[in-house]
């Protein structure tokens, strides 16, 4: 290697660290890029399957639109495991309560869409923070009755918010009906002006 190609090498790696050490690399929480392509957003079947649990989401988060984000941990799931994740989302009020986080839980088989849908599921029930204020509103707006119980409007809730910000997907995770195009479009300028 030449002696200008090597200073390059090193200058990059360089600029790359000090980069990572800004971002708070190094650190237990920190998720690890996925491989680098010429599409950043491009992951092929057999760079995906190289991936850990982390990179799968850092990869897959980039097909979700949504800007809010959130610590996010990723492992794999256990055998025998249903939960693709859960969100603790920050109470009402001044912090610190607890630890506002999601978990997601990999599937080896699971493609990189259906972790980004799983993801975005997940930001869904961040969104709505446990504030209760909103709900009569949004069982007025999905059609549901007033005596809906709390498991089911989250879902639908967080179901919503995968459809707007995930990428698409025929699944419906929620023991609701999936809104028309038309009534996501009113759900979005309605609930999630701002997500």
């Amino acid at each position: 290697m030449s002696a200008p190609l090597a200073a390059l090498g090193v200058a990059i790696l360089a600029v790359v660290t000090i980069q990572a050490l800004r971002d708070g690399g190094g650190t237990a929480e920190r998720v690890a890029p996925p491989p680098t392509t010429s599409d950043p957003a491009a992951t092929t079947s057999s760079d995906w399957s190289r991936l850990d649990p982390e990179a799968r989401c850092a990869s897959a988060m980039s097909l979700v639109t949504s800007t809010r984000r959130w610590p996010t941990a990723c492992r794999w799931r256990t055998s025998g495991e249903l939960l693709q994740g859960q969100a603790f989302p920050p109470p009402p009020g001044e912090p610190p309560f607890d630890v506002p986080r999601i978990e997601l839980y990999v599937d080896p088989a699971q493609t990189r869409e259906d972790l980004a849908r799983a993801i975005a599921h997940e930001l869904g029930h961040m969104h709505h923070t446990r504030d209760p204020r909103f709900v009569p509103d949004w069982l007025v707006a999905r059609r549901l009755p007033p005596e809906t119980t709390t498991d089911v409007w989250t879902e639908d809730y967080a179901e919503v918010f995968a459809a707007l910000f995930g990428p698409p997907s025929p699944r419906w995770r929620a023991p609701t009906t999936r809104p028309s195009i038309e009534d996501l479009a009113a759900l979005r300028m309605r609930f999630f002006a701002v997500a």
